[in-house]
């Protein structure tokens, strides 16, 4: 058996050295090059596959590569929005509170002792608002558990006056706003001794009730509460937007447009009676 292998072996040999010799001296090389050329070919064509193989595949990989980077790019575009929105929501908080540091002082003389301003006002959100047959009430995300009660005085940071507490719940609390019909506030005409009562009249905003003929009062004076009842004096009711006088009739009648403007949701004061 192995005497057979060795055979087939030297066979093989010489027949390689004979055609190499017949290559050279009768077909001057043209066999060897033949056979060259037959297995280049293909050769070139597998090599060429396999780079072309290996370009799509590395072509996956770069695409899940970048697949991952956007998701990476995402994740922190929604983290600096988050970061924006804290800040912007903290800046936001900050010059509300500037501002509303501005109320307490002028409400001190109201309460005995000055300590007693920061606990008599509350701040608070208004979360949603609804209209009804009879005008506006908005809901207030500060109800009994922080000291919350019916009546209490809703106000924004600049001192404009929104409304009362009507409802109170435990955690939040429902509140009337002045252009309701069920809404009234002793007012009066700043720098003025004209006084009356402002009422709520939906879309017309409030009526200004009880002004004489004799009183003085004009288009685009400013009306604010005069503090003869539970709402504290000083707040800004609106301005006055109309006026029609008679002969006969004993009172004037006068409209206020609201200084609150539209419902909004936003941030408030609300002052504990």
């Amino acid at each position: 058996m192995r005497h057979s292998f060795l055979k087939t072996i030297l066979l093989l040999f010489l027949f390689v050295i004979l055609t190499q010799a017949v290559d050279y001296y009768f077909f001057d090389r043209k066999i060897n090059n033949f056979g060259t050329v037959i297995i280049q070919r293909p050769t070139s064509y597998l090599f060429s596959r396999m780079e072309s193989a290996g370009f799509f595949f590395r072509g996956l990989v770069k695409v899940k590569n970048s697949i991952k980077e956007n998701e990476g790019l995402k994740k922190e575009n929604l983290n600096l929005l988050s970061q924006l929105a804290n800040y912007e929501d903290l800046k936001n908080e900050n010059d509300f509170l500037r501002s509303a540091l501005n109320i307490s002082p002028r409400f001190n003389l109201a309460f005995a002792d000055k300590s007693e301003v920061n606990d008599k006002i509350v701040y608070a959100n208004i979360y949603q608002f609804r209209l009804g047959v009879n005008g506006y009430d908005v809901l207030i995300n500060q109800g009994a558990s922080s000291g919350i009660s019916e009546g209490d005085t809703v106000i924004t940071e600049e001192g404009v006056l929104v409304g009362l507490i009507e409802r109170v719940y435990e955690n939040f609390s429902r509140a009337l706003v002045v252009s309701d019909t069920d809404f009234s506030v002793t007012a009066k005409v700043l720098n003025s001794e004209t006084i009356g009562i402002a009422r709520g009249a939906l879309a017309q905003g409030l009526y200004f009730d009880l002004i004489i003929q004799s009183d003085v009062v004009k288009e685009g004076d400013v009306v604010v509460s005069s503090g003869t009842d539970l709402i504290p004096p000083g707040l800004i009711v609106g301005t006055v937007s109309y006026v029609e006088t008679g002969e006969v009739d004993l009172f004037k009648k006068v409209r206020i447009k609201p200084a609150m403007g539209e419902v909004r949701i936003g941030r408030v004061l609300i002052i504990r009676n």
